[in-house]
């Protein structure tokens, strides 16, 4: 398919694009089990972290506003080869990561058919990985999908689902509180800060928690088809915001 039969998107599709991108459910369990620590870390993660790549990136998308995103700036910059060898590194670091959100399907299956063996069956989980993998691949070569999912699904799989969650959070809080016997327990401002021995263990969950930011830069592929190059920065800082927000939350 050519990029002049490519449609353009709108910079919510492209926000809700780029947070499909970076986030994913597999880092729920790393944010919950660092405690009150999470939202010193995740300040941290956001702003040392996430908020120089997201600089970087809209930088370099805004003055090569051409189709390649990561790797037609080091080409540009370094040459061919160099940008040969991103392109690489960026798919070898991609592959196990789209491996482990596709292994998270498995499981949700089984419960939905009321068959929990299926979840914990290595056959099974291969079979699902393999159906997801190429099915998106015809999918993407045979239809425009970033249009299709862009309009739809980050409407149904991200921005809804958000609200729903934050209010039955946010309802539940008012309701029941903070349950002693969970890990955050009760609430004080000094839990924040990891101190101690039992806040020395929970700094195994910063590297994990400043993780979750990576590859969202990758959204620079879609600049061309944005309705204006400049957009692009925008909508990559307001997906920070809202991967901030909604992590925390979580």
């Amino acid at each position: 398919m050519s990029s002049k039969k490519l449609s353009s998107v709108s910079i919510g599709t492209f926000i809700g694009m780029t947070i499909a991108l970076a986030a994913s459910i597999r880092n729920v369990p790393d944010v919950a089990a660092a405690g009150w620590p999470m939202f010193l870390y995740m300040a941290i993660a956001t702003f040392m972290f996430a908020l120089p790549i997201c600089l970087i990136a809209g930088e370099f998308g805004s003055t090569f506003p051409e189709k390649g995103g990561p790797e037609l700036w080091v080409r540009n910059t370094l040459g061919d080869d160099f940008g040969f060898a991103t392109s690489w590194l960026l798919w070898t670091i991609l592959f196990p990561g789209m491996v482990v959100v596709a292994s998270a399907l498995p499981p949700l299956i089984a419960v939905a058919v009321n068959k929990s063996s299926l979840g914990t069956d290595n056959m099974f989980t291969l079979i699902v990985i393999l159906v997801s993998f190429w099915g998106m691949t015809f999918l993407n070569r045979c239809l425009d999908m970033a249009k299709i999912t862009g309009k739809w699904v980050t409407w149904i799989g991200i921005y809804i689902p958000f609200i729903i969650m934050t209010l039955l959070g946010i309802a539940a809080l008012i309701k029941t509180g903070i349950h002693p016997n969970s890990i955050l327990q009760g609430m004080h401002p000094e839990k924040i800060i990891p101190l101690g021995s039992s806040g020395a263990k929970s700094l195994n969950y910063f590297s994990p928690i400043a993780l979750i930011f990576v590859g969202i830069e990758l959204s620079s592929v879609y600049i061309t088809r944005l309705h204006k190059a400049s957009d692009y920065p925008i909508g990559v800082l307001a997906t920070l915001l809202f991967m901030l927000v909604a992590d925390c939350k979580i």
